[in-house]
């Protein structure tokens, strides 16, 4: 199983390429795109993520190479029977506001990932379109939280919220339009 670049050293290759940018963010933004029910190629998601967040430019090869580890991550635990899929963010030691902000930044990734493929929000479930309505307003978060316990079992409850979400968009979507593209290519 491909494993999670620690947060901070990501953090510190987006910027050294020039991308301001949380890797929550990035996450999030592939985690949309998947979860809306699309099966990418590397240069499509690829060419989406410079698009997004790189002025249309390409990235350097040790981006490429972490951006497609993301991916094949991403596609690994959505499609894992243990549910594997986890947000990504900074280590729990981290100041819990350090902690929101990331996930707050997950879910404009995921929102903007969503958004860039998924245009016939009228077909949506009820279920879906109550995520994404969800999602919107989690954007909206304050994210100024205390140290405090209470604070911290909130917190993780609204990341399992968004875990579970995540997981139910790609069930309803991301696995019925590979089982699509499966059967257009038998014929």
């Amino acid at each position: 199983m491909i494993e999670l670049k620690d947060y901070q050293q990501a953090q510190l290759l987006l910027e050294k390429h020039g991308i301001f940018v949380a890797p929550s963010e990035v996450h999030g933004t592939i985690s949309g795109i998947l979860a809306c029910g699309l099966n990418i190629d590397e240069k499509e998601y690829l060419g989406l993520l410079s698009d997004v967040f790189n002025d249309g430019q390409g990235f350097g090869v040790e981006l490429k190479v972490f951006l497609a580890e993301l991916y094949k991550l991403v596609v690994e635990h959505f499609n894992d029977p243990e549910y594997a899929f986890e947000v990504y963010l900074p280590q729990e030691d981290e100041a819990l506001i350090d902690q929101a902000n990331a996930l707050v930044a997950w879910v404009s990734g995921f929102l903007l990932g969503f958004g860039l493929k998924q245009k016939d929000y009228g077909k949506l479930s009820a279920d879906v379109k109550e995520v994404i309505s969800d999602f919107s307003e989690i954007t909206k978060l304050d994210t100024h939280f205390d140290d405090t316990e209470e604070d911290k079992q909130a917190f993780h409850e609204v990341v399992e919220y968004i875990r579970v979400s995540a997981l139910l968009c790609f069930a309803e979507m991301g696995r019925e339009q590979g089982d699509a593209s499966t059967s257009k290519t038998v014929h």
